[in-house]
């Protein structure tokens, strides 16, 4: 194993148009380009969980005014991705948020960054397929030949899976998260365009981005506006290309337009999508969708696919195979700079001598992921609710903290070290507006307190954070103070002489 040197590198570098170039860094260099930096943003944003998973509780809120509410929440998406991109060109890094805030905020503030983001990325994957198998479990009971199945074979078996492509190396990595990325936002966008052109009860209409189309009565003001809000985190994983700067070719370039071009991508075909759930279960029927048993996607598959609805099911399977693998690129890669500052142990840092990879960081999020995928559901009785505990609570909170941070960050350091490129736009209205937004997501969301056990949620965030503080307290009281001067690195960049093939 080989430990990483430190490089520094220089928030005034420019990418030279017509030349490329790559990182100076132990990991795998050039690996990386444009499409897998974009796809590695569009699996971790999951487009058939955050399609399929939480249909039932948007219209629950805002009936059929849901896909209205989605189209709102893209576009306050959108000026939030504009803002992480301003840090991305400034400051490429495999610390990501750790580092945007270590530099603009300071080593602590940048720690606690870094802390607080383990109740983000680093949690998905063993919930997630916890709840994939409780979905292949209700789905393949009612055919004999595959009664026997249980949802905890699907965490023993992707578990490894995800972990193992981890080991292997981030081309790998990239390859597989291109191909099931690929098929499962097609499907996706398949069965929102089937559901528009086979409609259910009420027919086809346009009137689903209306204020004033409300069959039912399901929808509510506050309760649109609360979908808004879970919209907004619904999208959340359009920032995964930027822990992995350091293996992207052109990172000054590549990492921030992935972002933006992320964003537009999936928030489109998620706006069909809802749409085309809405439209295609009917929305004279939309009462039952919020009782339904079974997943609601599911149920308009089987209508307007027969006995090709299995697809939808792929679907499902690919997007938590994707979802997992690329937040655990995010997980170890922000890990791995940690531990390369020296905030964490330096176990953390070791970099395999051939593949390039941060194997002992992948070790760490395999044991995480097996710890929540089992443990979990046996603690709050089931992979549905640790999964809303966890994933739709939990990580809420921790990704507001993290984006906020970003946020204030990309204020204080055009204002103070980069004055003569502030934009008011920019790098105020769009940063302050957004923190705003998430703001009162986090009031729409816990106020009142959600029931038994998601009332907890606060409570848990709150003791993490509290951890975190205390940590720096001691490491400052320790005189362990050496990380302090590095945690704001940035990477060194050269040209690339080698003419890397990046995916």
């Amino acid at each position: 194993m080989a430990t990483n040197t430190t490089n520094r590198g220089s928030t005034g570098f420019v990418e030279s148009s017509g030349k490329d170039y790559v990182a100076v860094t132990n990991l795998q260099p050039g690996a990386v380009g444009l499409a897998g930096a974009v796809m590695q943003n569009v699996t971790h944003i999951a487009p058939a969980i955050a399609a399929f998973f939480f249909t039932q509780t948007l219209v629950s809120f805002a009936g059929a005014q849901a896909p209205l509410a989605y189209m709102i929440g893209l576009i306050i998406v959108v000026p939030l991705g504009v803002c992480l991109m301003g840090l991305a060109r400034e400051c490429p890094s495999a610390g990501g948020y750790f580092t945007y805030v270590s530099r603009t905020l300071g080593p602590a503030m940048g720690f606690l960054t870094g802390w607080v983001f383990v109740l983000y990325s680093p949690v998905v994957a063993g919930p997630s397929l916890a709840v994939l198998g409780q979905i292949l479990q209700d789905e393949l009971s009612v055919f004999p030949a595959f009664a026997w199945f249980r949802w905890y074979y699907a965490v023993i078996v992707g578990i490894p899976l995800v972990a193992w492509a981890g080991y292997t190396g981030i081309s790998f990595s990239i390859k597989w998260i291109v191909a099931v990325g690929l098929a499962e936002f097609l499907i996706v966008l398949a069965l929102g365009l089937t559901g528009l052109v086979d409609p259910g009860p009420g027919g086809f209409t346009f009137a689903t981005f209306s204020t004033s189309f409300n069959p039912g009565g399901l929808a509510t003001t506050s309760g649109f506006f609360i979908v808004v809000v879970l919209t907004v985190q619904g999208l959340t994983g359009w920032e995964a290309a930027v822990p992995l700067a350091e293996e992207t070719e052109n990172p000054r370039r590549n990492v921030p337009r992935s972002i933006l071009a992320s964003i537009l991508i999936i928030g489109g075909m998620l706006v069909i999508a809802q749409w085309g759930q809405v439209i295609g279960w009917g929305t004279d029927d939309l009462a039952n969708l919020k009782t339904s048993a079974e997943v609601p996607g599911l149920v308009v598959a089987h209508r307007v696919w027969g006995g090709a609805w299995w697809l939808t099911l792929i679907a499902m399977i690919t997007s938590v195979l994707g979802a997992s693998l690329a937040c655990q690129n995010v997980a170890t890669r922000m890990w791995y700079s940690m531990g390369r500052a020296g905030v964490l142990p330096a176990f953390f840092a070791q970099v395999h001598p051939t593949r390039k990879t941060p194997s002992n960081a992948v070790t760490a999020q395999l044991i995480l992921s097996v710890v929540l995928g089992f443990g979990g559901p046996w603690l709050l009785g089931g992979p549905w609710p640790f999964f809303i505990f966890l994933i739709a609570f939990v990580l809420v909170l921790g990704v507001i903290f993290v984006y906020i941070a970003a946020n204030v960050g990309l204020v204080v350091y055009f204002w103070t070290k980069a004055r003569d490129r502030f934009s008011f736009i920019k790098h105020f209205i769009f940063p302050v507006g957004t923190s705003l937004v998430l703001l009162y997501s986090i009031y729409a969301a816990f106020v009142p307190l959600p029931a038994a056990p998601n009332n907890w949620t606060p409570l848990v965030a709150a003791i993490w954070l509290g951890i975190g503080v205390a940590i720096i307290v001691w490491k400052k009281v320790t005189g362990d103070e050496a990380w302090l001067s590095k945690t704001a690195e940035v990477i060194g960049e050269r040209e690339d002489t080698e003419h890397h093939k990046p995916l």
